[in-house]
């Protein structure tokens, strides 16, 4: 008995463990470039990382509901703004389910900021966020380094702090 409860823990590890490793290439998802701001919806797009190697990725969860988020949005064009593309990318990923909801927000918070539209939620599972709006900083070996859970303007100083060592990290 006690060998079978060890290799099912065993084996429920390994799945555990393997399902961990998953590369971030694995997430469905769609991103828009454009200079307005648009919301694309599709599933067939891998979310591919791997294309930003070398840079920062700033990836930021949102949701139309979410009045923080707004605040949000203001400080991500900021970032645009200070740090060249060739080191930090910027993407926004929209939670909502009703496109129409997430297209009305981003008409209110001004735009150029590429948007990912993720109504199932697979991206934002697959970084376990729970709260809006989540931020996830990737750092140039791609190795995830900070979540930013919820957006408060008075913890800017600590955010721009973790870009800055992000960007400065050439290694």
């Amino acid at each position: 008995m006690k060998t079978r409860n060890f290799a099912k823990f065993n084996r429920r590890g390994l799945l555990a463990m393997l399902a961990m490793a998953m590369p971030v290439a694995a997430v469905p998802f769609a991103v828009v470039t454009a200079s307005t701001p648009t919301v694309a919806e599709t599933a067939l797009a891998p979310l591919d990382l791997t294309q930003y190697r070398g840079k920062v990725v700033y990836l930021d969860f949102w949701a139309s509901w979410c009045a923080p988020c707004k605040l949000s949005f203001r400080y991500m064009n900021q970032l645009r703004a200070t740090y060249p593309a060739k080191d930090l990318v910027i993407l926004t990923i929209n939670v909502d389910r009703n496109k129409a909801a997430a297209a009305g927000f981003l008409s209110t918070v001004g735009g150029g900021l590429p948007v990912i539209y993720d109504p199932q939620g697979a991206i934002a599972s697959h970084y376990r966020v729970n709260t809006m709006p989540t931020t996830v900083l990737i750092g140039r070996d791609g190795q995830e380094h900070f979540v930013h859970r919820g957006y408060f303007d008075t913890k800017i100083g600590e955010y721009t702090q973790h870009v800055a060592a992000l960007v400065a990290n050439r290694s």
